[in-house]
C-alpha cells in the first residue's frame, strides 16, 4: 500500500507536469496532511473544490473578474468544512463555467478546462475541473454544484461518477449562488462508492455509506422510451450503449418498464426560465454597471433573466411544483428511472453547434429537485465517454445509489483510463460569435434591453436576439395550469 504522503507527492507532481494542458485547477493549495479524527471516514482523500466554495485557504472567484474579493474570507463553505473535520484534504479550487453557468470565455484571465480523454474537446460545465482532475489522477474526489446539470454534464463528459442528491440535502452556505431554488451541492469521483462516501459526509448522514447491494433483484426500473425516440437527441453509439446498460441492469434482476414523461417539456422549460430569472436577479445589477467584465457567454445568457416577465416565472414555478407531483406518481413502484445522462461524446471547443447544445436529460431533475446519478457506461468509436443516468423519488438518495453501484460492481468503463496526454500545448480555444438574427428582432430586443437598464452594446444584438428568440420559444411549453382552489 503506497503511503500517504507519498500518494500526496504523486498527485501534485501530477498536476506540477499535466495541469498546463488540462486547466484543471484555477488555484492550488499547499495544504499539510488531513486535519480530521485519525479513523475519519475521509482521512487522507484529496479533493479538488469548485471555484464557487469558499474555503480558509481561498476567496473563490467564480472564474469570473467580477467577484467578492473578501467573500467568506478565511471560512470553510458548510460542505468543505464537513469533509475536511471527516479527514479529507484539499489541494485546491478547479476550473468552472464562470459563476457557474455557460462555457469558458477564453478572453478572461483563467485557465481553460479540457476533456482528459481529448484535450481538444469540452470537458463539460459548470463543474468542469471538478471532474476532469479526476480522470488523470489530481485528487480523489470533486466537490461541485448541480443546477441545470452541471454536476453530471461534466461526469459525463469525463467518464466519471458524478451525484446530484436531493434538493437541499447539503447546505449551501458558503457556495455562490446561481439559482437558489436549483442550486444543488453534490461530488464526484471515479466509483459510485468514492463520490457517495463523500456525499454522506457532506450531507451529515449518520452513517457515510448507503447500505450496498449485491445484486438487483426486485428492483424496478423505468425507461421513457417514447420521449427518448421521439428527441431524437441521441446519437446511434449513446443509443447503443444505453440499450447495453439496460440489458446489465436485467442481467442483475431488475425489471425494466416503459414509462411515459408527459411533464417533460413543460419542466424543460421551467427550469430554464427559473434559471435564467433568478440568475439575473443575481448579478442584474453587475451586469448594469460591469457589463464588459463578465465573458461574453455569461452575459448573454444571463441578460435574458432580466427580460422574462415576473408572470411567467411565477408560472413557472406552479410548473415545477405540478411536475414534480406528476414525476412522484410516475415513480411510485419504480425504484429508478433510467436515460442517458448526455445524448452524445464530449463536442470539440471548435465546433460551435456541439458546445452549443442543450438537453431536457439532465434538466428534468434540476427542475423538480430530485436526486440523479451519472455513471459511465461505454464509448464511442472516437474513445469518448458515454453516460447512463439513474434518476428517482426525492430522499430516496441513498437507496438509488445503492443501484447505481450495483450496475457499477458489473462494469468496468469506470476503470478505463485515457491515453497520455499529448506533450504540446493544446491549441487555443477561440470563442465562436454567435448567429445573427432578423433587424426586427434586434429592434425589439434592443428596447427591451433598455427598458431592463442593461448597456448592451449595439454591436452585439444580432447575438443576443437569437438567444431571446429561443428563450421566448420556451414560454409555449408552460401548460395551462388550473388555478388552486382557495384555502379555507
Amino acid at each position: 500500500m503506497v503511503d500517504v504522503s507519498t500518494r500526496l507527492e504523486r498527485q501534485r507532481a501530477a498536476a506540477d507536469r499535466l495541469d498546463e494542458r488540462l486547466g484543471v485547477f484555477a488555484r492550488r493549495f499547499d495544504t499539510p496532511r488531513a486535519e480530521g479524527t485519525e479513523d475519519g471516514p475521509l482521512r487522507d482523500v484529496t479533493l479538488g473544490v469548485k471555484d464557487v466554495f469558499a474555503t480558509r485557504e481561498a476567496v473563490p472567484t467564480a472564474q469570473s473578474k467580477v467577484h467578492d474579493a473578501d467573500w467568506h474570507r478565511g471560512r470553510d463553505a458548510v460542505a468543505v468544512r464537513r469533509l475536511r473535520a471527516a479527514g479529507a484534504v484539499p489541494l485546491g479550487l478547479t476550473t468552472a463555467a464562470e459563476h457557474a453557468l455557460g462555457r469558458p470565455d477564453p478572453a478572461l484571465p483563467f485557465a481553460v478546462p479540457r476533456n482528459p480523454w481529448d484535450i481538444a474537446r469540452y470537458p463539460g460545465g459548470s463543474s468542469s475541473g471538478s471532474a476532469a482532475g479526476l480522470v488523470h489522477g489530481l485528487f480523489d474526489v470533486g466537490l461541485g454544484t448541480d443546477t441545470g446539470g452541471s454536476i453530471r454534464i461534466p461526469a459525463a463528459l469525463c467518464g466519471v461518477t458524478g451525484i446530484k442528491p436531493t434538493h437541499g440535502l447539503v447546505p449551501t452556505a458558503g457556495c455562490l449562488p446561481l439559482a437558489p431554488s436549483l442550486d444543488t451541492v453534490g461530488t464526484l469521483a471515479r466509483t459510485v462508492r468514492d463520490a457517495a462516501r463523500a456525499l454522506g459526509v457532506a450531507a451529515g448522514w449518520d452513517t457515510p455509506e448507503p447500505a450496498w447491494r449485491t445484486g438487483l433483484d426486485g428492483v424496478r426500473i423505468g425507461v421513457p422510451d417514447r420521449a427518448l425516440e421521439e428527441s431524437g437527441q441521441l446519437s446511434p453509439e449513446c443509443r447503443e450503449a444505453f440499450d447495453t446498460a439496460l440489458e446489465r441492469l436485467r442481467d442483475q434482476g431488475a425489471k425494466v418498464v416503459s414509462v411515459e414523461l408527459p411533464e417533460l417539456y413543460p419542466l424543460f422549460a421551467a427550469q430554464l426560465i427559473t434559471l435564467l430569472a433568478e440568475g439575473f436577479d443575481r448579478h442584474g445589477a453587475g451586469l448594469r454597471a460591469r457589463w464588459d467584465q463578465y465573458g461574453r457567454p455569461l452575459r448573454r445568457t444571463l441578460v435574458l433573466g432580466g427580460l422574462i416577465p415576473a408572470s411567467v416565472y411565477v408560472h413557472a414555478q406552479r410548473v415545477r411544483a405540478w411536475g414534480a407531483a406528476g414525476l412522484r406518481a410516475r415513480l411510485d413502484g419504480l425504484d429508478a428511472l433510467a436515460t442517458p445522462t448526455w445524448p452524445a461524446g464530449a463536442p470539440r471547443y471548435d465546433d460551435p453547434a456541439g458546445l452549443a447544445a442543450v438537453s431536457w436529460l439532465p434538466s428534468l431533475w434540476s427542475a423538480v429537485g430530485f436526486p440523479a446519478v451519472a455513471l459511465p457506461m461505454g464509448f464511442d468509436t472516437a474513445g469518448l465517454p458515454l453516460s447512463l443516468q439513474l434518476a428517482a423519488a426525492p430522499g430516496t438518495d441513498r437507496a438509488l445509489l445503492a443501484v447505481a453501484d450495483a450496475y457499477q460492481q458489473h462494469t468496468d468503463w469506470h476503470l478505463r483510463a485515457p491515453a497520455p496526454l499529448p506533450a504540446t500545448p493544446p491549441t487555443p480555444v477561440v470563442l465562436p460569435q454567435g448567429a445573427a438574427s432578423d433587424t426586427e428582432a434586434q429592434r425589439l430586443l434592443g428596447a427591451a434591453l433598455q427598458r431592463a437598464g442593461v448597456p448592451v452594446p449595439e454591436a452585439e444584438f444580432a447575438e443576443f436576439a437569437g438567444q431571446w428568440q429561443l428563450t421566448e420559444m420556451l414560454f409555449g411549453f408552460l401548460p395551462e395550469l388550473p388555478e388552486p382552489a382557495p384555502e379555507l
